[in-house]
């Protein structure tokens, strides 16, 4: 059972939500907008994910077919390629479009929301960090948050950790109280110093002392060709879901350039979408994105995409989580989530 103060946290978070929908976003119904969405993980037991995962990052089962009910309803769901002739003014919208899109490349995407947009006969694209497909890995910002969140059930102070790691305001980061705000500032930093964070928290903690959820893992190729064209494509998130403007251009050959050759020669496909890792771009980024041969790329700015007026290579998303659609009762809310997805 819900503590008072959990229950008041969430139904303020949710008022919140509510009000910011409200204001925020005018509906695709209008004008014939292009509507993308945009999920991580999809899970059957929300209330473990809760626990043992960045909270935004997931969303339930049922709140998620739910979402995709109600899209298909309200839109023509169709893929992001298909889109980008109704966003560039070639074609003209009969019907509000909607894009479902995922980020990440995660297992239950596989296990899980596969199955859910085959039975509905939905398409999606799943933008792939290519070098952790396949190979065991562990996303940078799962292996932090699982780390920060031990050391704080342990007692056990990180900033030592930290400040081997070289970073300067390693007091500051550690002194915080909530482990999604420490997680938050160390994932925001280059590749290199993030890996350097990850293996001075793993030796201070212990690495015979933990072990990552099994529900951090990642799709492997067998899996990625399995579902190509049964209705979900496969676009490009840099090689290692690295935050692009904090790197050199000397990476950008890696994490751009190398990675999508690498991703189209595992699809045997041309790759033409892009999502920005963090949503973080500038005009640099966007430039490199364009010479690498992209013609549409993703961000995580709330809006809604006008035909014409949009730049397709800095498309707004709509991102969602089981909180995203709770109502002031913490439980899923219809009318909620019809303002939310811009119904």
């Amino acid at each position: 059972m819900n503590s008072p103060k959990l229950f008041l946290t969430r139904s303020l978070k949710s008022l919140a939500s509510l009000v910011k929908t409200r204001t925020g976003l005018p509906s695709p119904i209008v004008g014939g907008a292009v509507n993308i969405v945009a999920y991580h993980r999809v899970v059957a037991d929300i209330a473990k994910a809760e626990r043992e995962a960045i909270r935004g990052l997931v969303v339930s089962t049922e709140t998620f077919r739910r979402h995709c009910e109600l899209l298909q309803t309200a839109f023509e769901v169709v893929s992001l390629e298909t889109a980008a002739p109704f966003l560039d003014g070639t074609r003209r919208v009969k019907r509000p479009l909607a894009v479902i899109t995922f980020d990440d490349g995660y297992l239950d995407f596989y296990e899980v929301a596969f199955p859910i947009l085959n039975e509905l006969g939905l398409p999606a694209v799943n933008f792939l960090p290519t070098n952790f497909m396949g190979g065991g890995k562990i996303l940078a910002h799962d292996r932090i948050f699982w780390l920060v969140k031990l050391a704080a059930e342990k007692r056990i102070s990180i900033r030592a950790a930290l400040e081997k790691a070289g970073i300067e305001n390693a007091a500051k980061i550690s002194g915080k109280r909530d482990s999604l705000a420490v997680c938050d500032a160390l994932v925001h930093l280059p590749n290199a110093r993030r890996e350097k964070v990850i293996s001075e928290l793993e030796r201070k903690i212990g690495e015979s002392a933990f072990e990552y959820p099994r529900e951090y893992q990642l799709l492997d190729w067998e899996q990625i060709g399995e579902m190509q064209g049964k209705g979900i494509d496969f676009g490009f998130h840099t090689a290692n879901h690295v935050v692009l403007p904090l790197e050199d251009d000397a990476a950008l050959e890696t994490e751009i350039f190398a990675g999508k050759s690498e991703l189209e020669r595992r699809l045997n496909r041309k790759v033409v979408a892009f999502a920005y890792p963090n949503g973080a771009y500038n005009a640099r980024i966007k430039n490199a994105v364009a010479k690498a041969g992209f013609e549409i790329a993703v961000t995580t700015e709330r809006k809604i995409n006008l035909p014409v007026k949009s730049d397709l290579l800095a498309l707004g998303r709509i991102s969602l989580c089981e909180e995203s659609t709770r109502g002031l009762k913490g439980v899923y809310s219809p009318k909620v989530a019809a303002l939310r997805l811009g119904v």
